[in-house]
């Protein structure tokens, strides 16, 4: 990931500015366009798309903790479910305004959309850290460093003890 990182980061401040836009979009000229719940469906894709744009850019700048295989394939899932959820759902909602009732088939792709998230996440969640930062980092390593320091602990309390209640 030599220099790919920042392109996902210029990325996700594109990405950011992109859901600003949008957001604006819908509180200001789609309020008075669209209805009550085709407006929560929009603000629902507005609000993924941030999130995912924010994990697009936190991960990005800081790159070096992951391994760059899984986090370029998390990015890459990230920005596909972006582009598949939040698309899908900005499509539906305004469906009225710009097609007809035969263009609905635009709400298969949404749950596609919303595996690519949950893709990014697991693979970041099983594979995401960086062999050379060691397993301290990754969640399995916390547990383990814990277990390391409540032996330790047990060791200490034990040889500190005295002779009666060592029995």
């Amino acid at each position: 990931m030599k220099h790919t990182h920042k392109v996902y980061t210029k990325l996700g401040f594109l990405i950011c500015a992109f859901a600003v836009i949008l957001g604006a979009f819908g509180a200001h000229l789609l309020k008075e366009k669209i209805g009550e719940n085709e407006l929560k469906t929009f603000e629902t894709g507005v609000k993924y798309q941030f999130y995912h744009a924010l994990a697009i850019l936190v991960l990005s700048i800081n790159y070096r903790k992951f391994d760059s295989k899984y986090l370029q394939i998390a990015l890459s899932l990230f920005f596909l479910g972006i582009i598949l959820f939040s698309g899908s759902l900005y499509l539906l909602s305004t469906i009225n305004l710009w097609g007809s009732e035969s263009f609905k088939f635009i709400g298969a792709i949404t749950p596609i959309g919303g595996l690519s998230f949950i893709s990014g996440w697991l693979i970041l969640f099983f594979k995401g850290f960086s062999k050379d930062e060691g397993n301290k980092d990754s969640v399995m390593g916390i547990f383990e460093e814990e277990n390391k320091a409540k032996r330790k602990h047990r060791q200490k309390s034990y040889k500190n003890s005295s002779p009666e209640t060592q029995e």
